[in-house]
């Protein structure tokens, strides 16, 4: 990866003969103003799993291609050469140089190796039993953090096996070191870098025994209250509380009983329809949605115990899955959902007659997987669909005169669905998108460049064969390493950190680009 103000790329030489690593590809940025498939098996124990060295050989997911320069020898300057003659060979050495992008061929003896220093931490965690949904808990350790090394608490659901052998997992992942340095030799770190130790991050813990799959896993963000979700594949909804075990892993040598621990309340208003759609208020309102269109409220009615009330008349108005749903953090009685019937609506519980106020019909070509809010711009929803591509509404302009409504921005980038879409909750132009084409992408929205600077980014976009790429000038930054990513979210509480889940395991990564 590389800064936003450096033209740094991820490159490829005649003599790149590495071990591959997971890592990531990379884009040269200027500076900025201010499978659809949701079930896997894969066969192992019930075991959560650990985090992995980020430097073993065995570790074969791919990525960002290490540059290496012949240094079999330095010749001697002759008598009478000058620095013109460095210029030329520095000028020969970067024309040799191209941008790497996802789908590239590769040369016979290259492969691809994470670039410890287009992030300022990379950790993966690999797992027994895959995750379609996680989520991370608010913890007391403060807000806004910086420091390294980080602690961070996020919950899981498993798609193990068999159904009697999924789990709840809630997660603590302490000496989360700074990795930026990694590749440095002694001699080239700095003081301040002496305090990047070499350590492994540590993983604790606690699991809940649930029932069947678990599709979509949402946590109320709330530390004194986290309750959290579980949307099942048996077509039910549990709501758990797991505060006991999040004080446990907070207090060492706490014990506390967890396998054998029962929902507080169970959303049966669904029947046996499954679903994948999910969304807490902050005030303790749930919303689900299932694959036959029905949208379910279901209201806590005080702020402890398991006193829910689960709605049995649904909003209707989808034709075919809500696929996601996302409260309006502008508006508490408004929520936003996505369909496979390709549209996206605007609904108000306070609606009597349960059906929508505003109506995007034929928002994407495809199916709409999923939504997101803007925190910071509330005015602004993103969209991404299964054709691969994402947009962005924006609510003050929802629809011209004609009653139509157009997107204020949309890009095609990713070769396979969109399966995850979530806005930087620190930056309002920042956004992350995860794709089915193994590809975890942030996008500054913001970028705006001029006829100069266009040029400039289009001489830089070179593939190996020499021919010129269309790279949108929006794009930061191109995570990998990961087969089949389905969801990705920013921490809360430490800026520009992000985790993602997928068929192989969990990275948790802050890039130098947010």
């Amino acid at each position: 990866m590389s800064k936003r103000q450096s033209s740094a790329t991820a490159t490829v030489e005649e003599r790149t003969k590495v071990a591959a690593l997971s890592g990531t590809g990379a884009i040269g940025q200027p500076e900025r103003p201010t499978d659809k498939t949701r079930s896997m098996d894969v066969d192992g124990d019930a075991d959560m799993g650990e985090f992995e060295d980020a430097f073993e050989d065995e570790i074969e997911e791919e990525d960002v291609i290490e540059r290496s320069e012949d240094s079999d020898g330095v010749e001697m300057m002759q008598d009478g050469e000058d620095s013109e003659d460095s210029e030329e060979d520095e000028a020969a050495i970067e024309k040799k140089r191209q941008v790497y992008l996802p789908g590239d061929q590769l040369a016979e003896g290259e492969t691809l190796q994470v670039d410890n220093s287009a992030y300022h931490m990379l950790h993966s965690m690999s797992v027994d039993w895959p995750s379609l949904s996680f989520d991370f808990v608010p913890d007391n350790l403060g807000s806004s953090r910086s420091l390294f090394p980080h602690t961070m608490y996020a919950v899981a659901g498993t798609q193990a096996d068999r159904a009697f052998r999924n789990q709840v997992v809630l997660m603590k992942m302490s000496q989360l070191h700074r990795t930026i340095n990694d590749d440095l030799d002694d001699e080239e770190r700095t003081d301040e870098d002496v305090n990047d130790l070499d350590e492994d991050p540590i993983l604790e813990t606690k699991v809940i025994r649930h029932q069947g799959g678990v599709n979509r896993i949402r946590v109320l963000q709330s530390y004194q209250s986290p309750l959290t979700a579980t949307w099942a594949d048996t077509g039910k909804v549990h709501i758990w509380d797991i505060k006991k075990l999040l004080s446990s892993l907070e207090t060492p040598g706490t014990k506390v009983s967890s396998t054998s621990q029962q929902p507080l309340f169970t959303v049966a208003s669904h029947g046996t329809v499954e679903g994948y759609s999910m969304d807490w208020n902050p005030d303790g309102r749930l919303l689900t949605g299932d694959c036959a269109g029905n949208i379910y409220l279901t209201t806590r009615r005080s702020d402890t115990g398991a006193n829910f009330v689960a709605d049995r008349i649904s909003f209707k108005g989808h034709t075919a899955s809500v696929e996601d749903i996302q409260w309006s953090p502008e508006e508490a009685s408004v929520f936003a959902t996505s369909s496979v019937d390709q549209s996206i609506k605007i609904w108000d519980v306070r609606a009597k007659a349960r059906r929508f106020a505003l109506d995007v019909p034929g928002a994407h070509d495809s199916d709409v997987n999923v939504i997101g809010w803007n925190r910071k711009s509330r005015y602004l929803l993103a969209s991404g669909g299964d054709n691969g591509d994402f947009k962005v509404w924006d609510m003050r302009k929802w629809a011209d005169a004609s009653g139509r409504s157009t997107p204020a921005a949309e890009f095609r980038w990713h070769k396979g669905a969109v399966t995850s879409i979530e806005w930087c909750p620190t930056d309002e132009s920042v956004l992350a998108v995860s794709g089915a084409d193994d590809q975890l992408t942030l996008w500054d929205l913001a970028v705006e460049l001029d006829a100069e600077e266009e040029a400039r980014h289009r001489d830089a976009m070179v593939g190996p064969d020499g021919s010129k790429r269309d790279v949108p000038a929006q794009l930061l930054f191109i995570h990998q390493g990961q087969s089949h990513i389905k969801e990705l979210h920013w921490h809360p509480q430490i800026p520009g950190v992000l985790g993602s889940t997928a068929a192989t395991g969990f990275n948790f990564f802050k890039t130098i680009s947010v």
